[in-house]
């Protein structure tokens, strides 16, 4: 984990540009800031699986095969906590900013999830938060939120959808950085842009210097990155507002070893682990693990019940109804509480209630996923399940 991430240094206050090289074809740039070890998340924790890298391709005929590559270890990195801590906290994550409060918007960026040549993703594992929604084909992709730290790169950057322009309206004027958009979706993110709902950065626009392809990973468009060190060292702005509430464990939770969201065309589960004390994210039954050899985890794990409708940009794309409310699952320290959560405009941060006492539902401190489901494609897993997946 050390020497993969920066921040926790003051803003420099530069301006982005719309001028450079031109976005997409140049060679990898050189990080342009160093690799600080943040304070709050530290050690490894190895784990004790034989684990697999999942490589899943959807094939030509739109059915989906899964190919497996063996390999020899596998890494969880652990969230190190301090107790009694008085001082300032991340708004995100809730941890303690040992350093003062990061003085800077928040970095999204839109992360592919689509196949095999997907994989490895790079920089995921440092986002505050991570909402995973469904896109066409019946896969799904990633929304990272950096704030509290910042990698160095992150890819493979993809493509808006129009959901994402909703997801991110909470977060104080962000900026966005995505791979381009079919035109209705820049249509949309053109006119969010113009709102201040966010300041966007693209290939043929603001920011094009800020993303390079890496051939070393493949065809365009499987790699596309972004060096989200300079973006983050260029940006002007506010850091956002809290958009979870953190606090004690809910009364009503339950003990339980992992849950499985059941999408059209992968199973994506995610399991607590004792040694780390998080949940590790697997993928189609086997580990999701990250371009440096760590699996995926995370501190917590909601699983929203949302609806979706076809978006006004693409017909072949669904988009997420991220306002108003619903119901969910909170997953916390090997326990799951079933939540009502609600949002009632893009603006606001997510609230949560617990759904038998309507009583206020807290996260733990930590990294975040949301996995913006439909209902119904959740499920408990049972213990034969999790030793299926865990070996």
């Amino acid at each position: 984990m050390v020497g993969r991430r920066f921040l926790g240094i003051s803003v420099l206050g530069l301006a982005l540009s719309a001028t450079g090289c031109g976005g997409g074809e140049q060679a990898a740039p050189v990080p342009t800031l160093g690799t600080l070890a943040p304070a709050t998340t530290a050690t490894v924790a190895p784990t004790t699986t034989e684990a697999a890298v999942v490589a899943d391709t959807v094939a030509e005929d739109g059915g989906a095969t899964v190919e497996v590559d063996t390999t020899t270890s596998i890494g969880v990195a652990t969230t190190t906590t301090i107790i009694g801590w008085a001082g300032p906290v991340h708004p995100l994550t809730g941890l303690p900013a040992v350093d003062g409060n990061v003085d800077r918007p928040a970095l999204v960026v839109k992360v592919g999830n689509n196949d095999s040549k997907s994989l490895p993703q790079v920089g995921l594992e440092d986002a505050d938060v991570v909402y995973e929604a469904h896109i066409e084909n019946g896969v799904t992709r990633f929304l990272a939120v950096f704030h509290s730290e910042v990698p160095v790169r992150v890819g493979l950057v993809r493509s808006a959808r129009s959901s994402d322009i909703d997801l991110i309206g909470n977060l104080n004027r962000p900026l966005f950085a995505y791979w381009g958009s079919n035109e209705g979706v820049g249509a949309e993110v053109e006119q969010a842009i113009g709102l201040g709902t966010f300041v966007g950065l693209t290939t043929n626009g603001l920011g094009q210097h800020l993303f390079f392809r890496d051939a070393s990973r493949g065809e365009s468009p499987y790699n596309g990155f972004l060096d989200a060190a300079a973006a983050a060292s260029a940006a002007t702005g506010s850091a956002p507002d809290p958009i979870f509430a953190f606090g004690g464990l809910p009364a009503s939770a339950v003990p339980t070893r992992g849950v499985r969201w059941i999408a059209p065309r992968r199973d994506i589960d995610w399991v607590w682990d004792h040694v780390s004390a998080r949940w590790l994210r697997f993928h189609r039954g086997v580990p999701l693990v990250d371009a440096d050899g760590f699996q995926l985890a995370a501190d917590n794990v909601l699983i929203l019940y949302v609806d979706y409708r076809t978006s006004d940009a693409d017909l072949l794309s669904p988009q997420v109804i991220s306002t108003g409310s619903g119901d969910g699952w909170l997953l916390r320290d090997g326990t799951v509480t079933g939540v009502t959560w609600s949002r009632p405009f893009l603006a606001d941060g997510w609230a949560l209630a617990d759904d038998d006492t309507g009583s206020p539902v807290y996260l733990h401190p930590g990294r975040t996923w949301v996995a913006l489901a439909r209902l119904g494609e959740g499920v408990i897993l049972d213990p034969s399940q999790v030793a299926e997946l865990t070996g």
